[in-house]
Order: structure tokens, then C-alpha cells, then sequence
């Protein structure tokens, strides 16, 4: 930390360990506008939802990739993901065409029947993956909003 200290020092020419020499005007004056509004911190500007209170209330859901990724094993070319909002629990799907989403879909669907629940709400990111009538269909079947 000294040998920062005395970089510091002797770049901008004052003492860092002086509060008195952080008064300089010199020093004040060649701090610009941009560097003072860049480190500023904003006000939070609160949540998007409220958390939920159990497993499966809400997951979050999204297809990733673009048809491109081909560096996957065996063809695969989209991940679909499905995250529990409550438990953050992810579960991914490698895939190997966008249609194959259903699929994926009604497996986890039925899986987490298995596990003694259900999933209530599905969050996706407006894509249009999840837009198709058979996936809307498959959603309404198992009673997820």
C-alpha cells in the first residue's frame, strides 16, 4: 500500500495522507465533470416483483442461443433454462433445434409433478419462444399462468 501511496504522490505532486492537501485548489479544479458524475451513485429504484413465498410459484425461463452455437457436442445449438424464483434452483436443457422447446417443456412440466409440485406462473424474457399456440396449449394443460 506505501508504494501506491508513493506513486500517487508523485503523479499528482500532494501528499494523499494529508487531508489538508486534498483542499488544494490545483488539485479540485483538474477533477473533470464526467469523473465526478460517473462515480456517483443512484437511488434504487426499488423491486420489479415481489418474492415469492414457495418452490415453482415462478419460473423464469429463457432459450439462449441463436442457431450459431455449433462448438456444443452432438449438434446441440440452444440452451433452454429453467430457474425457480424462490429456491434460484436451475435446471438446463441443451437443444438442438428452437422447436424441441415444447418437448423440453412438458419434461419439466411433469418432472416437477413428480416432485409433488407444480409450476404457477412461467416468466419468459418476450422473445416469442414461448408464443407458439401448441407451447401456450401445453401451459394451459398443466395450469401455469
Amino acid at each position: 500500500m506505501a508504494d501506491v501511496k508513493r506513486l500517487v504522490n508523485m503523479s499528482i505532486d500532494i501528499d494523499v495522507n494529508s487531508a489538508d492537501s486534498l483542499k488544494n485548489e490545483e488539485f479540485s479544479e483538474s477533477i473533470c465533470e464526467a469523473c465526478v458524475i460517473g462515480k456517483q451513485n443512484r437511488t434504487s429504484s426499488g423491486k420489479s416483483h415481489i418474492r415469492v413465498i414457495k418452490v415453482d410459484e415462478l419460473v423464469h425461463s429463457d432459450l439462449i442461443g441463436d442457431g450459431k452455437i455449433s462448438k456444443i457436442d452432438e449438434g446441440f445449438r440452444y440452451v433452454a433454462t429453467m430457474i425457480d424464483d424462490y429456491s434460484q434452483y436451475t435446471t438446463t436443457y441443451l437443444l438442438k433445434r428452437k422447436s424441441d422447446l415444447k418437448g423440453v417443456l412438458r419434461k419439466y412440466l411433469e418432472f416437477m409433478k413428480t416432485q409433488g409440485t407444480s409450476v404457477q406462473r412461467l416468466r419468459s424474457d418476450n422473445e416469442g419462444e414461448y408464443a407458439d399456440h401448441q407451447i401456450i396449449e401445453l401451459l394451459e394443460e398443466h395450469g401455469v399462468k
